[in-house]
């Protein structure tokens, strides 16, 4: 994502008449997404960066669903959205896949806590790739 763009969706959430912490959520997930683009691929588009906790993104001429959760809340990735309700919206909006990028240190206890809750709650069933992003050193591991 540019900067520019980034900027320019900060300022809109900063002067909407959303809480403060509504708009401190807004940015940290306009501030994930924006990593992780720059950390993955900076080629991806940002469609629609609002929609129910998802991200829409066009990757590789397609779109796709993006889902953030942060290691230090760890069941963000199941409590936004019922396993049902995001295949629903995938349908919707005819996501070709869904995405998981948890934001952490990608230290190698973090990275195994992780893949022990993507086996227990089978998120590798719901999500077609999996990531982790450690958003200070800009990097992406590819879970799966």
């Amino acid at each position: 994502m540019k900067v520019e763009s980034f900027l320019k969706i900060v300022e809109e959430i900063e002067n909407s008449c959303l809480s403060a912490e509504c708009r401190e959520e807004l940015i940290t997930k306009i501030s994930d997404l924006s990593r992780f683009i720059q950390s993955y691929d900076p080629s991806i588009e940002v469609i629609n960066w609002m929609l129910h906790h998802i991200s829409i993104i066009r990757h590789s001429g397609v779109n796709k669903g993006v889902i953030f959760c942060d290691h230090t809340k760890r069941s963000s990735a199941n409590s936004n959205d019922s396993n049902a309700n995001l295949i629903n919206i995938k349908n919707q909006e005819g996501l070709h896949e869904l995405w998981l990028v948890e934001i952490s240190s990608c230290t190698s206890g973090e990275l195994r806590s992780f893949i022990n809750r993507i086996e227990d709650k089978s998120l590798d069933k719901i999500y077609d790739k999996i990531f982790s992003l450690d958003f200070l050193r800009s990097q992406v591991k590819i879970i799966k």
